[in-house]
């Protein structure tokens, strides 16, 4: 029902003001607002809601400045000041100033309240942030000073270890929608002594920023706020050692996405156990039995998964469900972890999430995730560090174990396993043998176990019982690359050369703007004692870093 009452929005802020009544105010947020409605209001009606919003601040009343935020926000553009657009009016009477003030006392409540996640705080920096965006849209001066006032002051929020990452993401995806809102040449604002003191500091957040959205969003930031010219110039102040740098000059805005993960997959690989965001290439995933593809992109050449430290969450992007190439994102929180196990299956590595409630992922729903990767990674101690060692399940499969008195001779396989084998069957063992040697590099067939071979490991010393299991084989590669400038950092990639890709339909390219890649650095392969200083090269995308608001994002909130 439509707002036709002339003065109503004042009226509710009058009554919260004085008599400290918010129902009205409240009641607001339930009635639909036509656009041809027009909502009359005093030249007094900023001094009211700043007093409102300030006093209510003061109070830390979180929740009461919420509402009154969406409120305004969803009048905005309605209000009319002495017959003149409200919100023209309201910027040169200095709403811009005001709404600094309130940004800085909400900082000052987040960084009283510490690093804990709190949804209240990130729900009221997302309305004052929405707010912003309308004011964007009224007038080019009012785009003017939001980017001129916020953008550093949202530096400073992000770079800041004592906030909250859930804020900074929030804070940094508001920003990088308000750059992508201002034309190229407007934003020369930004190259001050100051900005480029600030955007050195957030050269620097990356590396311990402990979660990869977090990572992306900064880097993205860095990559509105100049040219690429620029930044070939700037990267070098950004980042001390030189290959960094020149991975960063290598990010093209054409194929942002998958450059900025070649770009930060060699940085957290670089900070070996230093490291707070450890990705792995998946094998396939699995919403219960609803299997979740890859997202279509030629130059995605791995399904990525980010084990995130910091934010205690994994995370990372399939195909969305529609035609225009969406990249939808998929965020599984600790908190939302009822158990997790990790288990050995069919000679893949198999972690199997269960949440604590249903969700849905694709228009598929489930309360189960499968994630599959190589048998040689270790995911299982970055696991432990992201959900706890109180969820893990210890998974234990049975096994049929068959009794036999027999002589036995002991042979050394081509790794120098021992193997024990009957007597009777040693021939055919060596040539079995002799077989599975010459085919070292088979990829699309897993070796079959020679029959009634016995690993000495397995042998029980009461019963003499011997398991059939034969050592599974994987020719490896493995590269190092030395890090210029730095102590001997090794980089290594878990890319095997066996066949560790799932099967890919139908991928084409999608349509990124802000996207881009210069040419593919060699990936180095390894094995899995080596995968704890691993680096895992190449992409995670989201629209949204080029039109807003593109990207479908999961949350397990």
């Amino acid at each position: 029902m439509p707002i036709r009452p002339v003065l109503q929005l004042e009226k509710c802020i009058d009554d919260a003001l004085r008599k400290n009544d918010f129902k009205p105010l409240k009641t607001l947020l339930q009635v639909d607002i036509c656009e041809d409605v027009k909502i009359k209001c005093s030249k007094q009606f900023l001094h009211k809601l700043d007093g409102l919003i300030c006093r209510e601040l003061n109070k830390k009343d979180i929740q009461i400045v919420s509402t009154i935020l969406v409120s305004f926000g969803r009048c905005g553009k309605n209000i009319t000041i002495l017959g003149q657009a409200g919100l023209l009016t309201m910027i040169k009477q200095g709403l811009i100033q005001k709404m600094v003030a309130w940004f800085e006392k909400s900082k000052d409540i987040i960084l009283r309240r510490g690093n804990s996640k709190d949804e209240a705080i990130i729900n009221v920096i997302e309305d004052l942030f929405d707010l912003l965006m309308v004011i964007l849209d009224i007038s080019d001066e009012g785009r003017r000073q939001v980017v001129e006032s916020f953008v550093p002051r949202i530096c400073v929020l992000v770079t800041d270890s004592r906030v909250n990452i859930c804020i900074q993401q929030e804070t940094l995806k508001k920003m990088n929608a308000m750059l992508d809102k201002m034309p190229q040449d407007a934003r020369k604002i930004l190259s001050n002594q100051e900005m480029l003191i600030l955007m050195s500091s957030m050269g620097e957040r990356i590396l311990d920023a402990g979660d990869y959205d977090l990572q992306v969003g900064i880097v993205e930031a860095l990559c509105r706020m100049t040219t690429e010219k620029q930044r070939q110039e700037l990267a070098c102040h950004w980042f001390s050692m030189d290959f960094i740098a020149n991975a960063f000059k290598g990010i093209k805005d054409s194929e942002f996405e998958t450059d900025c993960r070649v770009f930060l997959n060699l940085v957290n690989g670089m900070l070996g156990d230093k490291r707070r965001v450890f990705t792995f290439p998946c094998l396939s995933a699995f919403l219960d039995k609803y299997e979740l593809q890859i997202p279509s992109d030629e130059k995605l050449e791995e399904f990525w998964i980010d084990f995130n430290l910091g934010s205690q969450t994994l995370s990372f992007y399939i195909a969305g469900d529609n035609d225009d190439h969406h990249w939808e994102a998929v965020t599984v929180p600790e908190d939302k972890v009822q158990i997790y196990s990790i288990e050995v299956r069919e000679s893949k590595k198999l972690l199997t999430i269960i949440l604590k409630n249903i969700i849905k992922i694709s228009k598929r729903e489930g309360k189960e995730l499968l994630l599959y990767f190589d048998a040689s990674l270790e995911i299982t101690n970055v696991a432990r560090k992201i959900f706890g060692a109180s969820k893990y399940r210890e998974f234990t499969r049975k096994q049929g174990i068959s009794v036999a008195k027999t002589s036995v001779h002991i042979l050394f396989d081509a790794s120098g396993s021992q193997i024990l084998v009957p007597e009777s069957q040693t021939s055919p063992i060596e040539e079995e043998l002799i077989t599975l040697k010459e085919k070292p590099n088979s990829q699309k067939e897993d070796v079959k176990p020679p029959k009634n071979i016995k690993n000495s490991s397995q042998v029980d010393g009461k019963n003499s019982q011997l398991e059939i299991i034969t050592p599974g084989k994987r020719k490896m590669s493995e590269a190092s690359m030395i890090v210029p400038g730095a102590d001997r950092y090794t980089v290594r990639s878990p890319i095997l050369l066996t066949n560790t890709s799932a099967p890919r339909r139908g991928r084409t390219k999608p349509p990124l703007q802000m996207t881009s890649s210069a040419e593919k650095p060699v990936t180095p392969k390894m094995s899995e004692g080596q995968v704890g200083n691993a680096v895992s090269l190449i992409s995670r995308p989201s629209e949204e870093r080029n039109s807003g608001d593109n990207t479908d994002k999961v949350t397990l909130l």
